[in-house]
């Protein structure tokens, strides 16, 4: 069952459910732009410098003033990266990207915020990730700096190592997310619920929870069942419009952010249904 990746094919916009379309130009275009929605998404909430960011600089010693006047820097940095990696993606801004997301990710238990936090972004660094697996891996000084387009892949591995790592990342952030609501509570969960207008709010939670996680393991040994990629799409979409629907137009960000989330089930939906064509 081998996928001839070839090479990236720059094109700027590739609808992943055209026939008109290769699976390498699908699979190279979902990444890219899974990383264009999450840098912007996170990189606008530096620009509005959102409250909860404080606690990540008061972590490393960073005077409250001086935090307040990062974030907007840190902001617009992000949203150049995402969109550099959209139009002109390069190993150099993917590495970053995956240093960055995994290091933002890791700031939430490290401020006491548990390790669901993390597990729930790992939509965010399983783009790069998975990125830098079908296309610039290994890394060398010969290709860190060059367009993706003119680096060739080994065909007979990088489609099973791609695979494997979208596969994982959305088990993370399915079993991340299910951790907030059964053992974190989340008070982002509890204004969900009061939206939808369910009462015994720790019950539902908790039954949410469950249902996610035996979700997410479903995918990790089963992700190839028929539909279930496409359900899981739609799980997540709807869950994290959530976010906006229960507070207001600014918490649509919270949803650009976790582009990835919803990104890598069209990839692997993709994938697996390549595999079957005879």
């Amino acid at each position: 069952m081998n996928i001839s990746l070839g090479t990236y094919r720059k094109k700027v916009w590739v609808n992943p459910f055209s026939l008109e379309y290769s699976i390498e130009e699908k699979l190279s275009f979902l990444m890219r732009f899974g990383a264009l929605g999450c840098f912007i998404g996170h990189g606008s909430w530096g620009l509005l410098q959102k409250a909860g960011w404080l606690k990540f600089f008061l972590y490393f010693g960073i005077a409250e003033k001086t935090a307040w006047n990062l974030m907007p820097l840190i902001g617009l940095f992000d949203i150049v990266i995402g969109v550099l990696i959209f139009f002109i993606p390069r190993p150099i801004y993917l590495g970053w990207a995956l240093i960055w997301t995994v290091f933002t990710a890791l700031l939430r238990p490290l401020t006491g915020m548990g390790a669901s936090e993390f597990f729930e972004r790992a939509g965010n660094f399983g783009i790069p990730l998975a990125f830098i697996a079908m296309y610039a891996w290994p890394l060398s000084r010969r290709n860190f700096f060059q367009p993706i387009d003119t680096l060739q892949t080994q065909v007979a591995t990088r489609w099973h190592t791609t695979e494997q790592v979208l596969r994982l990342c959305l088990f993370m952030l399915l079993a991340g997310h299910a951790g907030l609501a059964i053992f974190q509570v989340h008070p982002t969960l509890f204004k969900h619920t009061q939206f939808l207008g369910i009462e015994q709010h720790k019950l539902a939670l908790f039954t949410f929870g469950t249902f996610e996680f035996i979700l997410a393991f479903v995918v990790l040994f089963r992700a190839s069942i028929p539909g279930l990629m496409m359900f899981v799409l739609c799980f997540k979409v709807a869950s994290e419009l959530l976010h906006p629907l229960s507070g207001g137009m600014v918490d649509s960000l919270e949803t650009i952010e976790r582009m990835g989330d919803y990104v890598i089930p069209v990839m692997l939906w993709l994938i697996y249904r390549y595999q079957k064509k005879p």
